[in-house]
Formats: structure tokens, sequence, C-alpha cells
């Protein structure tokens, strides 16, 4: 039962005492000279529900006193509301005891008592929060007021706030799950020619791939390329999640082939899982084009000074360039933000792809290729974890079971090997720890193996609860898609590099099948891969000795 859970949550609550933390801080719930505080929650919940204009008062009037608090000061008040307005701990414990004593599951007065214990766990607060919402500018307060919570819930120092912080947090996330499905969400194409405002928030909030320049989003919203956003009524021109896709001939290998000029990109693939390996040359050509592709960025503000600046007059107009049709083939989703931490936890962004195919192949009717070209945050972390725990078992002289590198991966780094490291398995930690693989030819081309082939164990077979490890990978999955396409040298940025030694992976959305491969993801915890990456963990890419 709902109720029986909500009991539960709430039983830390119901303790008279909890002793905080030892430490300079002191516990939220616990901290004086909140009499002025306690006064305005007294007279705001004070009446309520009793007509529309003092509610709507009440509410615009919280809403200026939280917003003026003190930062420190937020913390103190929020758990002050839950612990006065939330639920009537007298009452719920009453009727609870009611329940509990019922031994028939047929008695007449178990329905009621039920619902009578419903409404005892809804909290005082919860009816503030509602009544927030119908007036201007009050969902997106609410959101905002969660990220807060979460926040402070995140940072808290003792098991009262945090579990103050919670009632307050599953509260909101309630309601938001409520306002904030799909039929209320509008889908929105943002373009060169869209309000200001709203192409420099999808510019802010870009945290997949970082927009420097005024170039740099005019590119991302011009030809061949689509970026959609949703939108809440009650949260006008505010994006709330935001999708870039771009429209190529082939599923794209390389996020440098889409956010930068095509002419300062290589003219080869880079590795990709599959049986291309590029000659020292193709390497070279590589890393040279690598480097010329790192101009410096010229100034976002179009008022600078500096004669490389690209000013918006000397930018092409929108529509300058036109559109091939038949040169869109595939659609390649490469970035996908989910803009306010207060919505965290509310599925939208698997809405959001479903309604841009839906858009995307009413405007290109043959279009049948989509796929996501995705960054792995989290693979080098865990690489150099997992290569660390290896060597500190080899240290003590323990069977490491399962190497990490196989054998003639092992050979190929040797002649690599320095003074001051102990086995190759040292300088593969070192290599990947310090980048300087990547400024290398030849090791790059020892790397290589290895890496994709442990990039597949992490996306593959590391899980959490049956789960894939990876939260980028667990997203997609969930949605249906296939692990496609593992590949290296993908992202040659610094960030690529910290995250994930250069690789990303594509998730391919075959329409015909997403809902079935969701199905088995979440209830089976079956992931469907393809050959290309099963490849990699049973045959994996054999290194090339000098």
């Amino acid at each position: 039962m709902e109720a029986v859970r909500r009991l539960q949550q709430l039983k830390t609550i119901m303790q008279p005492h909890i002793s905080s933390t030892l430490g300079i801080k002191r516990s939220y719930s616990m901290m004086s000279g909140a009499a002025d505080e306690g006064n305005f929650l007294q007279t705001t919940f004070s009446d309520i529900n009793s007509n529309l204009l003092t509610t709507e008062t009440h509410c615009a009037d919280f809403m200026k006193y939280y917003t003026n608090l003190p930062q420190d000061r937020k913390g103190p008040f929020l758990c002050l509301m839950a612990q006065k307005y939330g639920i009537d701990r007298g009452s719920l414990l009453s009727i609870a005891k009611s329940v509990a004593s019922t031994k028939d599951k047929d008695d007449p007065n178990l329905l009621p008592a039920a619902d009578r214990l419903r409404v005892a766990l809804r909290p005082k607060h919860k009816t503030l929060f509602t009544h927030l919402s119908r007036i201007p500018g009050g969902v997106k307060f609410l959101v905002d007021l969660r990220a807060d919570i979460l926040n402070f819930k995140q940072s808290s120092i003792s098991q009262m706030d945090g579990a103050l912080f919670q009632e307050l947090n599953s509260t909101l996330r309630e309601l938001l799950l409520l306002w904030f499905t799909v039929g209320f969400l509008s889908l929105e194409r943002i373009t060169w020619n869209s309000p200001c405002d709203l192409v420099q928030k999808v510019s802010r909030y870009e945290a997949v791939h970082r927009i420097k320049t005024w170039f740099d989003i005019k590119q991302r919203v011009g030809p061949y390329r689509r970026c959609y956003i949703f939108t809440h009524n009650s949260m006008p021109r505010e994006p709330v999640v935001v999708l870039h896709t771009a429209l190529t001939r082939e599923i794209s290998s390389s996020i440098q082939s889409i956010i930068q000029d095509p002419r300062l990109q290589p003219s080869f693939s880079p590795l990709s899982g599959e049986e291309k390996s590029p000659d020292s040359s193709e390497m070279e050509s590589y890393k040279t084009a690598i480097r010329d592709s790192l101009p410096l960025s010229p100034p976002m503000s179009p008022d600078s000074t500096d004669p490389r600046a690209v000013t918006l007059e000397k930018m092409p107009t929108a529509g300058e360039e036109q559109e091939d049709p038949s040169q869109v083939q595939c659609a390649i989703f490469y970035s996908i933000t989910s803009t306010q931490k207060g919505l965290q936890g509310i599925e939208m962004g698997n809405y959001l792809i479903k309604a841009v195919v839906k858009k995307l192949q009413e405007e290109f009717p043959h279009l049948r290729q989509f796929s996501s070209l995705s960054p792995i945050p989290g693979f080098r972390d865990w690489l150099l974890a997992t290569v660390k725990h290896s060597i500190n078992v080899r240290n003590v002289g323990e069977d490491p079971g399962v190497p990490v590198l196989l054998r003639d991966e092992f050979l190929a780094l040797e002649p690599f090997k320095q003074k001051d490291e102990e086995s190759p398995l040292d300088t593969f930690r070192n290599l990947v720890s310090s980048h300087s693989w990547f400024s290398n030819v030849e090791l790059t081309r020892v790397v290589v193996g290895p890496l994709m082939r442990l990039c597949a164990h992490y996306l593959y077979i590391q899980k959490r609860r049956g789960y894939a490890l990876n939260p980028v990978a667990n997203f997609h999955l969930s949605n249906g898609a296939v692990m496609w396409r593992i590949n290296f040298l993908a992202d040659t940025s610094h960030r690529g590099l910290v995250q994930s030694c250069t690789v990303m992976v594509n998730y391919r959305y075959f329409l015909d099948s997403t809902e079935s491969n969701s199905r088995n993801y979440l209830e089976r915890h079956q992931i469907a891969a393809s050959p290309s990456v099963l490849n990699l963990l049973n045959n994996p890419i054999k290194p090339t000795y000098s």
C-alpha cells in the first residue's frame, strides 16, 4: 500500500529527537533566530484556503519572502516549514493504529479508515505548493525551490534534516510528475531567427558540448542541424529539455565532424570498432587535422575589437546555405540536456526524442536512420580504478583473476615500459592517467585495442542493480536503442580525453524494435547490442607492432 510506504518514509521524522552530527556546523532544524520566519509561516498557513484573493496574496508573499532570504537562511526556513506544516503526526498515528487493528480485509470500516489515512498523509505544505502553481511564475518558482531542496538535502549534516528535506522533495516531485507529463509540454524548434532570449538560453544550458561563440550557436541551429526544445505553458520561453540533432549522409563516428567546420576534419573516419585501421600516414594526417582544427575561438561578444572576432554582421545570413534533402540520410542526436535541476528524475528526454523523430519524418519522409553520438562519462575513472585495483592485488601477491590486459596487449606495451614501471600494466595506467598516448602515434596504435575492448566491457558488462552502470547508456537503452558502434578518437577535446579517452558510442534507434528492446532491458535487463560491439568483447582489436 502507498500509505504503508509513506509511513515508513516518515518514521525518522516521527522520532521526537535525533542528535545532530558532531562538527562545527549545526543542524538546520535546531538553529535558533527564526522567530520572524515562524511568524511569517503562521500567517501564510493560517487561512491558506480562505478565498482566492487571500490565497493568491499569501502565495505571492511567500515567493517574494523566500527569494529575498539570505542563502544561509533558506535551509533553516524550509526545515521549519517541513516540521510545523508537514504531516499532522498525532492524527496520523491515531488513524494508523485504527488501520493496523483491522484484522479482516473485508471489514467495511477498512476503506473509510484507509481514506482518512491518505488525507492524514497529505502534508500541509502540499496545499501551499498546489496554490503556488496557480499564480504567474509559480511553477518555475517550485522547480527552483526543488533544486534548492536537493542541494540542501545533499549537504545536510543530520538525519533529521535529511528526512525533512526528503519529505519536501517527495511532495514536490509528486506534483511535478503530474504537471510535466508530455501532454503539458510544447515542442518548439529553435533557429537563428528565434527570439534572442531563447537562443541565448539554449547556448547557456548546453552541457554536453560547450557553445563558446556566436558562430557555434549559429552553426548548431543552421542548415543540416535541428535544435528542438520542450517548454511548459506555465514556464514560457524557458526550455526544460534541449535536443541537438545533425542531419548527415551516414551515421557519424566523430563529434568534430558535427560541431566543427567540416573543412577542418581529417579525410578518413576514426577507428570505430570495426575492421578499419589507419596506417601511420593517415594517423599523422589525423593528428595534424586535430591541431589545425583548434584555432583561437572568436570572442562571444560581437562588440569585441579583436580583428579575428566573428561579428553578427560578418556571419552569413540565415538561409544562405540551402539544404539538399537527398543528402539527409541519418539523424544524429548528439546532445540532449535537461536544463532544470528541479526536474531531476522526471523523464522528458525520451518523449522529446520521440517527438523529434516524428517531426523529422514529416520533413524528410525518406529518413529511416536515427542514432545518437553519445559521450561516455565515467569510463576513464572506472578504467583507472579497475587498473589500480589489479595492480594492488598483484602487489600483495594475490591472484587478480581476469587480467585487465590480454597477452597481446601486454606484449605490445612492453617496449614502452619506463624504468620506474614494474610491468606494462603500470605503463598502461600512466598513459591513461597522463593522456600521453594521445600525442604519440605509435602509442595510440598500441592502446586502441585495450581501450576499445575495455570500453565495450564497461558499457555492456558493468551493471548497477541489473542496469547499465553508465548513465547515458542506461538512458538510451531504456528508450529501446541498440548499442551499435563504439568509436575511437571520436571526441578529441580535452573533455573527451578526461571523460572517456576520446571514445564515444552510437546508440541506434530502430523504430520497429524500440518498444521490445526497451521492455527487454527494463524487465529482463537484456542489452541489445550489435555484432560490432560484441566482437570487441570476443575478438578484440589486435595491437600493431612497429
